[in-house]
């Protein structure tokens, strides 16, 4: 059960991939029951959830490098104190926040400056800071151990809940009104947290690892001031990264509506944004949580055992394994946007031109989400906040500079997602180079994926338009093309010997 750095990786991207296949099955009868202007209401309060979250989010990154460090020494009676810690600690936290949302609603309408038809997602979405902070504890332990498959198991089990509970509520609910049916979807959410917890409590009760009965163990107190010392500098730097999401939930419809859209026509621009092309980007961006939950105690395990060739293999592999994945799904998203989103969205692909935008954006998320993981396995947690601050503020000016700009409107709140991250991006990159001296070969993680995947995207273009030109129907052409490329890319991986089988399968023993 217990995972390498690839393998882990894989198991992660793979639960996260069909959980971003299973939320289409949400997203696009949500949006074909209450519009752009219904998912816009949705979407507005899970800035502020995120927000929370981000808040706590520092505390399972510090467990799962901490028990993996633990456990590379054998010290399992310490590991486990360290769970029980951050669990009672993330719990009350999660209790704090789900509280706070149900007393203070409408305060927070308010402030934000979101319509009053957002409470209702608000109310739904509520209980989940709860349960999520709970199974992000759990999820942090598994992680430190190695055993990536019941993380990822969870996931599928919470978006498959989310998905059916969700909808289900959202059809219900939709004869009373837009707003009540955002609640119901928004509901999924919670439901979706309880079921995932449940399964890691069982499975969690049934691998526990015991501890000697003579090791001796740290007090209380002082495990709790290590993981917050790790932790804190983390949380701030998830928490900036949410923040620049919650104030677009509240900058971007207000400066639109400032350059003269109504509140609605300004919530769907936003639904557009956020609840149509930033749910595709997150596919790709699907690899980059998998790899960060990886890389963090795979660096860690490398760096407590001093093992300087370890680090900097599982550098190099960390990179190469982004590129590899990342290029060519932000390339073909790229390419075939407008497909893709009529695909999906049932013939509705207004957003296109934002996933564009958006899609390369997602290559810099990624690259600075591993290096930010690396700086943390290395215990640099403060290293990433002075990049995230950075990104914030360009992202802010950018935005306010450019959003009521009428010729770019909305297209100016993923424009300015795509230059905070570039320069996020090769910040974090300078500082893995400064605190590891490992040198990434960046001819063999970057340039030659690259390579392979402009290949895919003209081939992708060509296989398109002759397809449909052919039998003259979208969806069919678009999947085709999507299985063509993913061909190509294939081929061009192994002629050009960017990844080899032998390297492949020698990776994934670890």
């Amino acid at each position: 059960m217990r995972s390498s750095l690839i393998k882990g990786t894989i198991i992660l991207a793979a639960a996260g991939f069909i959980s971003k296949f299973l939320g289409l099955f949400f997203r696009i009868p949500i949006i074909n029951m209450i519009g752009e202007e219904g998912i816009g209401l949705y979407q507005l309060t899970y800035p502020l959830y995120s927000f929370l979250l981000a808040m706590a989010a520092g505390i399972p990154i510090a467990v799962s490098k901490m028990i993996s460090e633990r456990m590379a020494l054998s010290k399992i009676g310490e590991a486990n104190l360290i769970f029980k810690v951050a669990f009672r600690f993330l719990a009350l936290f999660g209790f704090i926040s789900t509280c706070v949302m149900l007393v203070f609603g409408k305060q927070l309408i308010v402030i934000f400056d979101w319509p009053p038809e957002a409470y209702y997602s608000l109310i739904g979405i509520s209980f989940a800071p709860f349960l999520t902070c709970i199974l992000s504890a759990y999820r942090g332990y598994f992680q430190g151990i190695q055993y990536m498959a019941y993380p990822g198991i969870s996931q599928i089990l919470e978006q498959l809940t989310r998905v059916v509970v969700g909808v289900s509520l959202c059809y219900i609910l939709f004869k009373y009104g837009i707003p009540l049916a955002a609640g119901g979807a928004s509901f999924g959410a919670s439901v979706g947290s309880f079921v995932a917890l449940t399964f890691m409590m069982y499975k969690y009760s049934k691998i526990k690892k015991k501890a000697s009965s003579n090791e001796k163990l740290p007090g209380y107190t002082k495990v709790l001031i290590e993981i917050l010392k790790i932790a804190i500098p983390i949380s701030m730097a998830q928490t900036i990264g949410s923040i620049m999401a919650l104030i677009d939930s509240f900058m971007v419809p207000s400066l639109l509506k400032d350059s003269g859209y109504s509140r609605e026509i300004a919530t769907s621009l936003y639904g557009q944004l956020t609840g149509k092309a930033q749910v595709l980007i997150n596919v790709p961006l699907t690899l980059s949580i998998a790899l960060a939950q990886s890389t963090v105690p795979a660096i860690s395990e490398s760096f407590a055992r001093g093992i300087k060739a370890g680090l900097s293999k599982n550098i190099n592999i960390a990179y190469k394994m982004a590129f590899i994945f990342a290029l060519p799904c932000a390339l073909g998203l790229f390419t075939l946007a407008k497909p893709i989103l009529s695909l999906v969205f049932m013939n509705n692909s207004d957003g296109y031109d934002l996933m564009q935008i958006l899609s390369i954006a997602c290559i810099f998320i990624i690259a600075a989400q591993v290096s930010t993981s690396i700086l943390n396995g290395i215990g640099k947690t403060f290293a990433p906040l002075f990049a995230i601050i950075i990104g914030c503020i360009i992202k802010v000016v950018i935005g306010i500079m450019l959003i009521p700009n009428p010729d770019l409107n909305i297209k100016a709140a993923a424009i300015s997602t795509l230059i905070s991250y570039i320069v996020i991006s090769l910040i974090d990159f300078i500082l893995v180079i400064k605190y590891t001296r490992v040198y990434t070969r960046l001819t063999e993680s970057f340039v030659m994926p690259l390579i392979c995947s402009l290949i895919m995207a003209v081939s992708v273009m060509a296989s398109y338009s002759y397809i449909f030109g052919i039998i003259g129907k979208n969806s069919l052409a678009t999947l085709i093309s999507i299985v063509f490329g993913g061909g190509v890319y294939a081929i061009a991986l192994l002629l050009t010997k960017t990844l080899t089988v032998k390297e492949l399968k020698s990776m994934i023993k670890g």
